[in-house]
Formats: structure tokens, C-alpha cells, sequence
């Protein structure tokens, strides 16, 4: 894979700002009034389980855009092997009166033709 704008990819170092926010991210916490601890408890340890995994996912979702905006603007595509070979090409001259007209070497159409002919070949 080939990529039109290479020096793009060096934004890819950038993707340590999402990781540094998710690491230092200082949360508040708030007290709530409860009537029972025992359900308090039980409930803070479902909700940082949950909040936990939430966190990670956002961070994981966050990079994987991060990191497709990031090819999508370098640009990349597949390199076509056979372009390499031989391609034919195709000159259609123009039979006009204008290149009918005689030059210095004779009529312009067929001496253009014999050169591109002779440029062809080599």
C-alpha cells in the first residue's frame, strides 16, 4: 500500500492526546444521601464495573476514528503491477486542409505521422 501523502502519517503521534485525557481524567465525586449502605455499596461496585469498560470502549472508539481520519487524509491506494508493462498508445492525427497543406518537407500530415512513428519505436 502506497500512500499519496506520507508526511500526513506523522499526525499519528497526536493520538497520545485521547490517552493522556483518559488517563488523567479527574473525576468529582458526588455524595448522594442513601438510606441503606448495603445497597449503596452494591450499586458503587455495578456502576465503576460498568463505568470502567464504558471508559475503555470510548477510548479504544475514539483512537480507531482518530487513526481513519488520519489514512483517509493521507490518501492511500494499491500500486497496479501492471502498469509496468507496456501500455499502447492511441494518436489520432487530424486530416484536416490545415495539415494537408504542404510544408518545407512535403505535406505536414504524413511527415508529423512518420515521426511520431519513428519516436515510437524507441
Amino acid at each position: 500500500m502506497y500512500f499519496k501523502n506520507p508526511e500526513v502519517l506523522y499526525f499519528l503521534v497526536l493520538l497520545i492526546i485521547p490517552i493522556l485525557v483518559h488517563l488523567f481524567q479527574l473525576q468529582k465525586f458526588v455524595k448522594v444521601p442513601f438510606s441503606n449502605v448495603a445497597f449503596l455499596q452494591k450499586l458503587v461496585q455495578e456502576t465503576r464495573k460498568s463505568s470502567r469498560i464504558k471508559k475503555w470502549l470510548i477510548l479504544i472508539i475514539r483512537l480507531l476514528l482518530f487513526t481513519a481520519i488520519i489514512l483517509a487524509f493521507s490518501q492511500p491506494y494499491l500500486s497496479n503491477k501492471k502498469a509496468d508493462l507496456k501500455q499502447h498508445n492511441f494518436i489520432y492525427l487530424d486530416n484536416s486542409l490545415s495539415t494537408n497543406t504542404k510544408g518545407k518537407k512535403g505535406n505536414l500530415l504524413k511527415i508529423s505521422a512518420q515521426e511520431i512513428i519513428e519516436n515510437d519505436l524507441r
